[in-house]
């Protein structure tokens, strides 16, 4: 199966209210997928990891109940990221650039990023992918 992944622009590390480490990955090409997923309340998800056919990168793959899915890339650029998902972390994914978020932070003496458009994932967790169930 085919499927277009796209790479994160900007990441960064934080901690959530409740002290847990997230992970904070900007991809603006997800816009409409997050706005559906949004609107339609869901909030179940499966996930998996594949190679490239390369094996030069490696695509998470998430889909939900209606079948919206995104794909995002992890090129060897950020295979960082990756070595932080070794144990289950939390993942933001934002449509909005991480430095507008952080420039309006600072203009508003906040000591907190705030998202609207956002999609969370909870204990995500990298598996390296079985060579067997690449095709």
């Amino acid at each position: 199966m085919f499927t277009q992944a796209y790479t994160p622009e900007q990441s960064a590390f934080g901690k959530l209210e409740n002290g847990r480490d997230v992970l904070i990955l900007y991809v603006k090409e997800f816009i409409e997928e997050v706005k559906s997923i949004k609107q339609s309340r869901l909030s179940k998800f499966t996930y998996n990891w594949f190679a490239t056919e390369h094996k030069d990168a490696y695509v998470l793959q998430v889909v939900w109940e209606n079948d919206v899915h995104i794909a995002i890339r992890f090129n060897t650029q950020h295979f960082g990221l990756i070595d932080q998902l070794l144990q289950p972390k939390d993942v933001i994914l934002t449509t909005t650039p991480i430095s507008e978020l952080m420039e309006k932070a600072q203009r508003s003496d906040y000591s907190f990023l705030e998202f609207s458009d956002v999609l969370t994932f909870s204990n995500l967790v990298f598996v390296v992918p079985n060579s067997e169930d690449q095709s």
